[in-house]
C-alpha cells in the first residue's frame, strides 16, 4: 500500500512539472509574438502559412536579436515596375512569379495612391511608398504640410493593408530637394522632420516606417554619415539601402553592399535593400545570380529586396538581355 502511494505521488509530481513546463512555453511564445509583431506582419503579407510558421519555429524564437532568421527562410522580394495600369501584371508574367513587395514613388503633391487597393493590397502584397517632397525639411518642421500629412495618414489607414512608408529616401545624397545641403537641409533637420511625420501617423497601425540610405554618402563627410541620420529605434521599423552597378562604373554586389550593410545591421532592425539593380552589361547576369542568388543571404537581419526595373538609359530592366532574365528567374523564391 505504501509503494502504491509513493507511485501516485511520483505520477502527480510529473503531471505538475509537465503543466508548469507547458505554461512556461506558452508564456514565452506569446511574449515572442508581442515583441516581434512587425516581423510577423511582414512575413504574412503574402498570405504564406509556411513563412508564418517558420517565423514562430523554435529556431527563430531563439534568434539573438529577435528578428527572423531570414537566411533560413525565403526572402521577401519585389520591384518597382512603373505606374502603368498593366505594368505589374506584365512584370509578373515576365518573371513567372508574384512579387511580395510593390514599390511606388509619390511626390508630396500627390494624394495617397488608393487606386492600388485591388492590385496590391487585396492581392496580399506589401506596398512600399517612397515619399519624396520637392522642398526642404524646414517647411515640414514648421507644420506647413501638417494637413496634407494627416490626410495621407487617414487615407493610408483606410487602405488597411500593410504599407512600408519610406520618406526622404537617399537623404544622404546631395542631389534632390530633400538631400544633404539642398534647401538648407541638415541631418539634424532630417531627424526632426522624420519624427514629426512619424508622430502624425501614430494612429495608423498598418503603416511601418522604412529608413533608406544611399549605399554611399555624397559627400562622405561628418554631418552626412549614416549615424547622423538615425532618428532612434522607436521611429524606425525597417532600415535599408539603395545601390546600383553602372556599366561604366561597374561594381560587384559585394563591393556595393558589404560595407553599408555592416553599418546598418548594428541597429538590429529588419533590413530591406529598398532599391537595387545593375545596368545592362556583359556582367549583369552574374551580378544577379551571385548577388541575389547567394551573397545577399549572408547579411545579418536581411528580410527582403526590391529591384528597380526601369528601362531607357541606363537600362535597369531584368530583361535587358536574355541571360539576365534567365538569371533573375532562377533566383526567385
Amino acid at each position: 500500500m505504501e509503494q502504491l502511494n509513493d507511485s501516485k505521488i511520483s505520477v502527480m509530481g510529473l503531471v505538475i512539472i509537465t503543466i508548469i513546463g507547458v505554461i512556461f512555453i506558452i508564456g514565452y511564445y506569446f511574449k515572442y509574438l508581442n515583441n516581434n509583431h512587425k516581423e510577423v506582419s511582414a512575413l504574412i503579407v503574402d498570405n504564406s502559412v509556411d513563412k508564418y510558421l517558420s517565423l514562430i519555429s523554435t529556431e527563430n524564437m531563439l534568434s539573438s536579436v529577435g528578428i527572423p532568421n531570414a537566411t533560413n527562410s525565403p526572402l521577401l522580394w519585389g520591384a518597382y515596375v512603373g505606374d502603368g495600369q498593366n505594368d505589374l501584371a506584365d512584370f509578373e508574367n515576365l518573371v513567372g512569379k508574384k512579387v511580395n513587395l510593390y514599390a511606388d514613388f509619390e511626390s508630396w503633391e500627390n494624394s495617397f495612391p488608393s487606386g492600388l487597393f485591388s492590385a496590391v493590397g487585396q492581392s496580399g502584397k506589401t506596398l512600399i511608398i517612397f515619399w519624396e517632397p520637392n522642398f526642404g525639411y524646414d517647411k515640414i518642421i514648421n507644420g506647413d504640410y501638417d494637413d496634407y500629412i494627416k490626410q495621407f495618414a487617414v487615407d493610408a489607414k483606410k487602405y488597411s493593408y500593410p504599407i512600408i512608408l519610406v520618406p526622404f529616401d537617399e537623404m544622404n545624397l546631395n542631389e534632390e530637394a530633400w538631400g544633404y545641403g539642398q534647401n538648407n537641409n541638415t541631418a539634424s533637420k532630417f531627424i526632426t522632420a522624420w519624427k514629426h511625420v512619424h508622430d502624425l501617423f501614430k494612429d495608423t497601425p498598418n503603416v511601418d516606417f522604412g529608413l533608406a540610405y544611399n549605399s554611399v554618402s555624397i559627400p562622405n563627410i561628418k554631418g552626412n554619415l549614416f549615424s547622423d541620420y538615425y532618428p532612434g529605434s522607436d521611429y524606425v521599423d525597417y532600415i535599408g539601402l539603395d545601390g546600383f552597378s553602372f556599366k561604366n562604373l561597374w561594381k560587384s554586389f559585394k563591393d556595393i553592399f558589404d560595407d553599408p550593410m555592416n553599418k546598418i545591421s548594428s541597429y538590429d532592425k529588419p533590413i530591406i535593400i529598398f532599391s537595387l539593380a545593375s545596368e545592362d552589361s556583359s556582367q549583369k547576369a552574374s551580378w544577379i545570380s551571385d548577388g541575389l542568388g547567394q551573397h545577399i543571404k549572408t547579411y545579418k537581419n536581411i528580410a527582403g529586396w526590391v529591384w528597380f526595373n526601369e528601362g531607357g538609359v541606363p537600362n535597369w530592366q531584368v530583361n535587358s538581355d536574355q541571360e539576365s532574365l534567365k538569371a533573375f528567374r532562377s533566383i526567385l523564391p
